[in-house]
């Protein structure tokens, strides 16, 4: 029953943690299109996507990068700090 309570958890972490990246691309990828929005619109264009918004586009890699996060310890940060 633990075992099932704790993967029950871990499930419900990850749909949050996907929730909020696809949340915050949204957010950066508007504020992003409001000064560079054309340029990388216009590359997308070029290589056939077209139709999107940058909101949209952020959204999407928001989503995606929810799946590629990094753990973040005590011990990474002291040696990166060169402690």
């Amino acid at each position: 029953m633990e075992a099932f309570i704790r993967l029950l958890m871990w499930g419900i972490a990850g749909f949050f943690i996907a929730a909020f990246s696809t949340l915050f691309g949204a957010v950066l990828g508007w504020f992003v299109g409001l000064f560079f929005g054309k340029a990388i619109l216009g590359v997308l264009a070029c290589i056939g996507i077209k139709g999107f918004s940058m909101w949209q586009i952020g959204a999407t890699l928001g989503f995606i990068g929810g799946f590629f996060c990094r753990k973040i310890n005590i011990q990474d940060m002291r040696s990166a700090a060169g402690k």
